[in-house]
């Protein structure tokens, strides 16, 4: 009797043993799923507190992809830039597409409204499209963070009128392996006048390079910057308003080129 009651509390005593883990388990996973619901629950919490990311932002990633959709949907060539000196028309080519679409963005997005010809040279060029107001930064930021792929072309030279796009700035980028692709917001026009056949020589010799008979010819002619051909992009030319170019390149500036006073502009679409 003595032995079957001793075994029959053992029974008892075992099998509450046996029950704590079994509720301690079950407790353990609730745990791990109130936890893990916990943590679904923050980090979507975490995400619709994030900024949306701007889906028609162009990056260095998506920037082919983003400007050839730009100009297959946006055909015009014909721009007007109205400046407070005069206005300049424009044309941008059509075998240059990313350049002509980059520079149709950016004046469909009112981009170059209020900015500045920052930087000019006479008897060289004008040099636009960027500023020190407060606001660029922001309409930068709206744009998107790029650069434009070379669309270097032989026959697209730096005659007199030419509109070119400035290299990108690469000096954390070693020499030899930086590229030519175009800073997107920087343009500049050439103004330099008639040079002798002599003159277009000595360029050849000072920069070790050849220029053709018939590009010597367009330079002894109207004029240009034969130096800078093959190391920026030329995607376009003035069709009216060289004048004003000229004017614009005359301007008192400062040790750094820039005008004294702002030259500002806008630019508009004209036609296809």
């Amino acid at each position: 009797m003595f032995r079957f009651l001793f075994f029959f509390i053992f029974l008892i005593i075992t099998s509450c043993g046996e029950q704590t883990p079994m509720h301690q388990a079950q407790s353990n996973e609730d745990f791990l799923k109130e936890r893990k619901q916990k943590r679904i629950e923050d980090s979507l919490a975490l995400l619709a507190s994030m900024p949306k990311i701007d889906t028609n932002l162009i990056t260095y990633q998506n920037v082919t992809q983003k400007l050839t959709t730009i100009a297959q949907n946006n055909l015009e060539t014909k721009l007007k830039i109205k400046t407070t000196l005069g206005n300049i028309e424009i044309r941008l080519f059509e075998d240059t597409p990313l350049h002509r679409a980059n520079f149709i963005h950016l004046t469909k997005t009112h981009y170059f409204d209020n900015t500045l010809f920052y930087r000019v040279i006479d008897n060289f060029m004008i040099q636009g499209g960027n500023s020190d107001r407060d606001d660029i930064s922001y309409k930068m930021s709206k744009i998107g963070n790029y650069t434009v792929p070379e669309e270097i072309m032989l026959h697209h030279i730096h005659k007199r009128g030419a509109l070119a796009m400035a290299v990108s700035e690469q000096l954390e980028i070693p020499e030899k392996d930086r590229t030519k692709n175009s800073s997107p917001y920087n343009f500049y026009i050439i103004q330099n006048g008639p040079m002798s056949y002599d003159y277009l020589k000595g360029v050849e010799e000072k920069y070790d390079i050849k220029i053709s008979k018939k590009h010597k010819k367009i330079y002894n002619q109207i004029g240009g910057a034969p130096h800078l051909d093959g190391k920026f992009t030329v995607f376009g030319e003035v069709t009216k308003g060289m004048d004003v170019v000229d004017k614009i390149a005359k301007v008192k500036t400062n040790s750094d080129s820039r005008p004294i006073d702002d030259i500002i502009m806008s630019v508009k679409i004209i036609g296809y």
